[in-house]
């Protein structure tokens, strides 16, 4: 069964891995920091706008590897991830394991190419990276799910809503760490009109988050195995509801989402209390993890019959 560690990782490697695909796609399409002997000049210190990528990059390194940490201590011994490394196979675990660790690679070369000048690096290179990053961070965000859904024997997890819905909350996450990381930068007006798109773009993912989170519950309901009602009763009116109707529902979802229509709409509020609504998507983010795997990890062991419902990869 999962363990606490594990949601931690959840939700720091999704967080990360959606932080690392927002910056990516953020620099090739609107920012393009500048390389080579151009890039001298395009220091942190200069262009708010790159430099909001730049720590972006700091911040979704850090945050992924505090994640792969605390999924590595949940497993118990380090030696399993070695041999997930050293002998790979076509399992989740496996896959999952080496998505990580590219992802990882590629964003700890974005990372040094924000805070360090290396003059031979071109424009072309970095794209490159940035691009295989993207993948890797879609990746890496839809593995959070996918690896709660193979765990555990838990037919709550079993459901293609579960690794939507994370890849969902973790790119509505990075933005969200972005606006951040934004909001302590000078309000230029290239930096306003980065965060104005990356707020319509997020307020479009937390529509499509509620509308994933109830055709989740509904599939939930007409679910016919013991074992997923007995997991969807403690998600909406157990140990477990109040972070998912609260933590996750107003906190996570509707309270951001008036914000960012106010802010698209009327310009307001402030770019620096558009911040504290992305806090509160993070915290949503939190508890939609915990609240999902609280329902399943607390729920009472039934007999599972296989005639009545698979796991949805079967």
């Amino acid at each position: 069964m999962i363990g606490e560690l594990a949601v931690f990782y959840l939700f720091l490697g999704g967080t990360g891995a959606g932080v690392f695909a927002v910056c990516a796609l953020a620099d090739l399409t609107f920012v393009r920091r500048a390389f080579g002997p151009a890039g001298h000049a395009q220091t942190p210190s200069v262009r708010p706008d790159v430099r909001t990528i730049d720590y972006g990059f700091v911040v979704g390194l850090i945050l992924l590897a505090v994640g792969i940490v605390c999924l590595i201590i949940d497993l118990g011994r380090a030696d399993r991830v070695l041999a997930l490394l050293l002998h790979p196979t076509f399992s989740v675990m496996s896959v999952g394991a080496y998505v990580l660790l590219l992802l990882l690679a590629a964003g700890a070369f974005l990372t040094l190419t924000a805070l360090l000048y290396f003059p031979e690096l071109s424009r072309s290179l970095v794209s490159a990276v940035e691009i295989a990053t993207v993948v890797l961070g879609v990746a890496a965000m839809a593995y959070t799910g996918i690896l709660l859904a193979t765990t555990g024997g838990v037919a709550l997890w079993w459901s293609p809503f579960v690794p939507l819905l994370f890849s969902l909350s973790s790119t509505s996450a990075g933005i969200a760490v972005v606006l951040v990381v934004g909001a302590f930068a000078e309000d230029t007006l290239r930096l306003s009109v980065l965060s104005r798109h990356l707020v319509k773009i997020d307020a479009i993912i937390i529509v499509l988050e509620v509308l994933c989170a109830a055709a989740f519950i509904w599939e939930s309901t007409r679910d016919a195995n013991p074992g997923t009602a007995a997991g969807l009763a403690i998600l909406l009116h157990g140990e477990a509801a109040l972070a998912w109707w609260l933590g996750f529902g107003v906190v996570g979802l509707a309270v951001p989402l008036i914000a960012e229509a106010l802010h698209v709409r009327l310009g307001m509020p402030s770019r620096r209390t558009l911040a504290f609504a992305a806090v509160l998507v993070l915290v949503g983010a939190f508890c939609l993890r915990w609240s999902v795997v609280d329902a399943g990890v607390l729920r009472e062991i039934v007999l599972e019959d296989p005639g009545v419902a698979y796991p949805f990869w079967n």
